[in-house]
């Protein structure tokens, strides 16, 4: 969620503890003029590790972890989900909990004191969703996983599983529409059996402060999902990598929304996530 407010010599206003801007003036806590949620520096520097590392799974769990803090803030009253960005044709995803062909695990209610790899403890795709997937099904994460390694990429999660150091791991996988069937996914081309899935979750939200008010959120979004001025689409390129934004809808979030509660640290009931504008 990004500000555009700017302060007479043109830099970007502060931030309050609560992550919030502080607005042009530096009052917007008294005011109300701003209800960005900006994303802080760490963020930043994860996104500059996943270009340097070129990583395409790193990629994948920063555009997710984007989506996490939306819904998140969403489910708090904060904000409101906005637009959905459209990449190489989709605006979703899934995580998958895999292991390799030759493995006798079959189904996700078989794990029982397995090896697990993950990218990491912040990872959506590579951890996070996974587990909260397995939790949602009643699956006991301490009976089933006897090792949790964490590796610190999609490919080491891959490499971990397939060369048999650990039996099972999570990674990002693209879905067919119609069967379900990957199309792309952080295991390449490799020989694996999926276990569980979870999903489709958006691969990345656009939202708005809850208090923006309602005509400018709608004006907003309009510009968004009818691009007709050129400089507006080569803008929206370069800062959100397309062009192409769909509107969300409840069934955008459910998947989400019903995995937010089980999440690790995440036990408690959440509000609707779309709020009453």
């Amino acid at each position: 969620v990004r500000c555009v407010h700017r302060r007479p010599d043109g830099r970007a206003p502060g931030r309050r503890r609560d992550g919030r801007c502080a607005g042009p003036d530096g009052i917007a806590h008294r005011r109300r003029q701003c209800g960005a949620v900006h994303l802080g520096a760490a963020h930043a520097r994860a996104k500059r590790h996943a270009r340097s590392e070129r990583d395409v799974g790193a990629l994948e769990d920063l555009q997710a972890t984007r989506a996490l803090l939306a819904a998140q803030a969403a489910h708090d009253g904060r904000a409101v989900p906005l637009a959905l960005p459209v990449r190489n044709g989709v605006s979703s995803y899934s995580t998958a909990l895999f292991v390799a062909e030759r493995s006798k695990l079959r189904r996700a209610e078989d794990l029982a004191g397995v090896r697990a790899a993950w990218v990491d403890r912040q990872s959506v795709s590579g951890y996070l969703l996974a587990r909260a997937a397995l939790r949602a099904r009643g699956i006991d994460l301490e009976r089933a996983f006897a090792v949790n390694r964490f590796v610190g990429s999609h490919d080491a999660v891959v490499q971990a599983v397939l060369d048999g150091s650990a039996d099972v791991g999570a990674t990002f996988v693209y879905l067919d529409d119609l069967n379900a069937a990957p199309v792309r996914a952080g295991w390449g081309s490799a020989n694996v059996r999926v276990l569980a899935h979870a999903g489709p979750i958006p691969a990345d939200i656009l939202a708005a402060g809850a208090r923006v008010p309602a005509a400018i959120f709608q004006q907003v979004q309009r510009l968004l999902l009818n691009q007709r001025h050129a400089g507006l689409r080569d803008a929206t390129t370069k800062l959100f990598g397309t062009s192409v934004f769909v509107a969300p809808i409840a069934s955008h979030l459910d998947a989400l929304a019903a995995l937010l509660p089980s999440l690790d640290e995440q036990a408690q009931p959440r509000p609707p996530l779309f709020p009453k504008r």
